[in-house]
């Protein structure tokens, strides 16, 4: 019966991930996109930034900017070495559309700098910049594995939320306990990435924590550092409802730190660690919605 149930399983996760959408999200860097949407609300619902033209529009540029960088490193990633992998076939197969729509993204995100600020334009150039010297060469950052998770992490707070913090003029000492407790999530995730890519990344002469120290040690670092987000975040506010929401991400990410394996399928890394992103969005969004609807409830009957 155990069996059955098994083969039934594995059978219906196989054509999830053979579903040709699910594949476009994914290899397409849809997805990752997304996630960095979500990320982008988290921020706007945890200091109540209202919703106008300005913040929408930062959000679509936060969507393309991702969906813009994704795929050109992704495309420029490919060589020899990898071009027979599922994914360096889909890209090729997909060349000239994901161009046209990498070229049509440009444009658009071009145009919406101008509703940033000359600082916050200043900032994500800088972000930009370091995002494409991780993967060009002679630089290449990504070969220094020891602080790759946490260049990517803090890359990725910077756009999604020290920059909506900076155009909403709330960017103060206190709400960087904020930015800490999302670097520190962020990174746990980077961390997970590493387990994914430690032969490859053994192979191609780069340390990280995962080849060096092993799964178990890794897995104790992401545990400690979520630990930190939850301290600092905390620190940052000891709002009850905010509280829950995030100890309810965490709880989410150290369960996944846990069961996380070397040998786990790609998508496994590509939708469910990279889609904790998202749920943190979602979770985040609903509780405070929640909240909000009973505070109105309570003042309307008083």
């Amino acid at each position: 019966m155990l069996l059955q149930i098994t083969q039934i399983l594995f059978l219906k996760i196989n054509k999830f991930i053979s579903n040709p959408i699910v594949k476009t999200l994914v290899y397409a860097n849809v997805f990752i996109s997304i996630c960095a949407l979500a990320q982008v609300i988290v921020t706007y619902v945890v200091f109540s930034i209202p919703v106008n033209y300005n913040n929408n529009a930062y959000l679509a540029f936060v969507f393309l900017s991702t969906y813009l960088q994704y795929n050109v490193q992704r495309g420029y990633l490919i060589n020899q070495n990898n071009l027979n992998t599922e994914r360096s076939q889909w890209l090729v197969k997909h060349k000239k559309t994901l161009l046209i729509s990498v070229a049509v993204c440009l444009i658009i995100v071009l145009f919406l700098c101008n509703n940033l600020s000359s600082t916050s334009i200043t900032i994500m150039v800088v972000a930009e910049i370091i995002s494409t010297l991780y993967y060009l060469p002679p630089f290449n950052l990504r070969k220094h594995g020891y602080i790759k998770p946490f260049l990517i992490s803090g890359i990725w707070v910077i756009s999604c939320s020290a920059v909506p913090l900076i155009e909403n003029n709330i960017l103060t000492s206190h709400s960087t306990w904020f930015l800490i407790s999302q670097f520190c999530f962020i990174s746990v995730l980077c961390l997970l990435f590493d387990l994914k890519d430690s032969v490859e990344d053994f192979l191609n002469g780069v340390n990280t924590y995962a080849n060096k120290f092993g799964t178990v040690i890794t897995k104790f670092i992401c545990l400690i550092i979520l630990v930190i987000g939850s301290v600092s975040f905390y620190v940052f506010t000891q709002n009850l409802y905010l509280q829950i929401a995030m100890n309810l991400v965490l709880f989410a990410t150290a369960l996944t730190v846990l069961i996380s394996k070397e040998k786990s399928h790609g998508f496994y890394y590509y939708l469910w660690i990279d889609g904790l992103l998202i749920l943190q969005g979602i979770v985040f969004y609903f509780v405070i919605k929640n909240n909000e609807i009973q505070l109105n409830s309570l003042l309307h009957n008083l």
